[in-house]
């Protein structure tokens, strides 16, 4: 824009060139007053010339329009550099009115489309601002979303000065076009709601520092302000707790009303909770261990939570009385197990153990971990002390739970019994378990070399005559798997394995007749758990004439191709046993015609 101006009036009226029109540059580029100045020089006559100008701007003048679905809209001027304002609803040619910078409700008739304004400064001669500008359409209404009202600190009861932890709004369905607020309920407030704070539209959190006990909810109107409409109600529910006695309670200051609350404990889902006046508790708890507890209620359409509240568990009562299982393991030592309910050690808690012996008691052991100790007494000790064992558990309150009952593993012995050595006789000690008052159960399991079970028999009492033991093992093996007496269904105490070597039993005949009638044709050998043998047959100066290791092995008299020849010969076996013993036998067998 340039500025343009003839000399003022009081130049010489005879300087003809002093009313010729003069033109400023460079253009101006900022809005306000200018002035211009300059020194004339005429034919000798100087002269001053000063003039001061006001530069405007005739920009288009910026404007809002905000929709409601009302089919009304609010406008603003945000322009202020033009002195005036008028509107223009509707195309070139509608009428025109005054609007003022500030927002304006305006009524739109059915089938306009846009607005003009026009910016107007006081100085004539100086050129408007035009805008215009389309009316979109509002965004359709929907119910403002609150779904949950979570506490992130405990609200002090009818303390509103004292400290409060914060909240957590989660919101929804908040589309521009609207104005939200978040409300609280107050039956002294207008409409029974007090105004908390606004809410942006698109929002999908709301926080609030410094919240108090109630009930809320989210507010919704046009920019025009109708069509309200709020949210479901939600009310606070604060939790505060306390132990004793190893029960934890949890204080609910609830705000809504209702009792079906959910809970959970250490970040899981947890029922095992009853109702107390004023809250919930939590029997199943183990002292010195701290828990961590969240409550929650469904209100309406969205849910109440708790702050997070940690709960050391404290207590002057003793633990739950322990179990114990003693048991033989395959090396025939004694272990020792607990068995806790519920199945795990207390933080900071430990067993202590002991054992029994012609009924003086004395410390065994102690333990940090369920893993029990072991025995290793040797078992001819063991028969001769028959111990029992106990556990206590001492928690991190140092207190001390009751002993178990006594723990006394079965101890089995096995022997020889028959005319023939071939039957086992079995005794063992009564099993202790968990709970005397319960029957023991016993079965006898014959055992392979390597531990595996070949057969099995319950057995009642405390003795056994097996007549029937497996007729191809030398060595028998036995122990007893043993149930009930308290212990958990699944659960089995074994016996120490003991057993024995029955004898090895040969039979070579004393003559044989190979003659060929069928009769005592052969020299074979007959016996009991023979294997692995070695039979050696000489004849008179020594020499060796048949040689057998197992039982098909038989000798027809015959000399490498000779025929037998009548005679007595002199034998000799041997057989290492499954003991370790060798054992040998030696005779004299003669061949008759």
């Amino acid at each position: 824009m340039q500025g343009v101006n003839t000399p003022p009036l009081c130049a010489p009226p005879n300087r003809v060139e002093a009313h010729f029109p003069f033109i400023y540059v460079p253009t101006p580029t900022d809005v306000g007053p200018i002035t211009v100045s300059a020194l004339l020089n005429v034919r000798g006559f100087p002269y001053l010339y000063i003039r001061t100008y006001q530069v405007n701007d005739p920009t288009p003048p910026p404007f809002t329009i905000a929709p409601c679905p009302t089919g009304a809209v609010i406008v603003t001027v945000t322009d202020t550099k033009f002195d005036t304002y008028t509107l223009q609803v509707g195309p070139p040619g509608s009428g025109f009115q005054s609007i003022n910078r500030n927002p304006m409700l305006l009524s739109v008739p059915p089938g306009v489309t846009s607005l003009t304004v026009v910016g107007h400064y006081n100085a004539t001669s100086v050129c408007d601002g035009v805008n215009t500008q389309t009316i979109r359409a509002a965004a359709a209404p929907v119910k403002p979303g609150f779904s949950s009202l979570t506490l992130l600190g405990p609200l002090p009861a009818g303390a509103a000065t004292l400290p409060r932890g914060p909240a957590t709004l989660a919101v929804g369905n908040l589309p521009a076009d609207y104005r939200y607020t978040l409300q609280r309920q107050d039956n002294t407030a207008p409409g029974g709601f007090r105004f908390v704070r606004p809410v942006t539209p698109g929002s999908d959190t709301v926080s609030l520092p410094r919240p108090l006990a109630g009930c809320y909810r989210l507010f919704r109107t046009d920019l025009c302000g109708t069509s309200p409409d709020s949210s479901s109600l939600i009310c606070t529910l604060s939790l505060s707790g306390t132990s004793s006695n190893n029960r934890n309670q949890l204080l609910l200051d609830d705000a809504g009303s209702g009792n079906n609350y959910t809970v959970t404990r250490d970040g899981q889902p947890y029922t095992t909770f009853t109702s107390i006046p004023g809250g919930l508790e939590d029997a199943n708890v183990q002292c010195g261990t701290t828990y961590r507890y969240v409550v929650s209620r469904q209100q309406g359409g969205g849910v109440a939570v708790s702050n997070t509240v940690r709960i050391p568990t404290v207590s002057a009562l003793p633990p739950q009385q322990p179990r114990l299982l003693a048991s033989f393991n395959a090396r025939n030592v004694v272990e020792l197990t607990p068995l806790l309910t519920p199945p795990a050690l207390p933080v900071g808690g430990s067993l202590r153990y002991s054992r029994t012996v012609g009924g003086r008691q004395s410390p065994f052991a102690t333990a940090f971990t369920l893993r029990g100790p072991r025995d290793s007494t040797a078992l001819d000790e063991l028969r001769q002390l028959l111990p029992c064992y106990g556990v206590s558990l001492l928690d991190t309150c140092k207190n001390a739970s009751p002993d178990s009952a006594p723990a006394c593993p079965s101890l089995l012995a096995a022997a020889v019994a028959g005319p023939a050595g071939m039957a086992a006789s079995l005794s063992w000690t009564a099993f202790g378990g968990p709970d005397s008052g319960q029957p023991a159960s016993y079965v006898l399991q014959r055992l392979a070399a390597d531990g595996s079970v070949l057969s099995a028999q319950p057995v009642s009492g405390l003795s056994y005559l097996d007549l029937t033991p497996p007729a191809d093992r030398q060595t028998l093996r036995y122990h007893l798997q043993i149930s009930g007496a308290g212990l958990p269904p699944g659960t089995f105490s074994y016996s120490n394995v003991d057993g024995f070597v029955r004898p090895i039993s040969l039979a070579i005949p004393t003559a044989f007749t190979p003659n060929g009638d069928g009769l005592n044709d052969v020299l074979e050998v007959k016996g009991r758990f023979l294997r692995d043998y070695t039979l050696v047959v000489v004849d008179r100066n020594g020499q060796e004439v048949f040689r057998g290791t197992q039982r098909t092995d038989s000798w027809d008299g015959r000399i490498g191709s000779h025929a037998p020849v009548l005679g007595s010969y002199a034998w000799r076996f041997q057989q290492a046993s499954e003991d370790g013993k060798t054992f040998i036998a030696t005779g004299v067998v003669t061949i008759l015609k």
